[in-house]
């Protein structure tokens, strides 16, 4: 039976924490956006940019949580 050995990609603490408090920030700047009554293109961008820094971290959250990262 030939056994493979796979790396299995993993992040520290001080790294799980950080990305923590980055989604953390981001979805707080998220829910203050939509809470303004006035509706402004600039507004719009915040919230497309927001989104787009979060999902890296959801994914990161995610393969956390399947066991395919593991935490050092």
């Amino acid at each position: 039976m030939g056994y493979t050995t796979v790396k299995v990609p993993t992040i520290t603490m001080d790294e799980l924490s950080q990305a923590q408090k980055e989604y953390s920030f981001f979805y707080e700047l998220k829910e203050s956006i939509n809470r303004k009554k006035k509706k402004t293109p600039g507004n719009g961008f915040a919230l497309l940019k927001c989104e787009e820094r979060m999902k890296p971290l959801e994914l990161l959250f995610d393969a956390i949580d399947q066991g395919k990262v593991l935490i050092a």
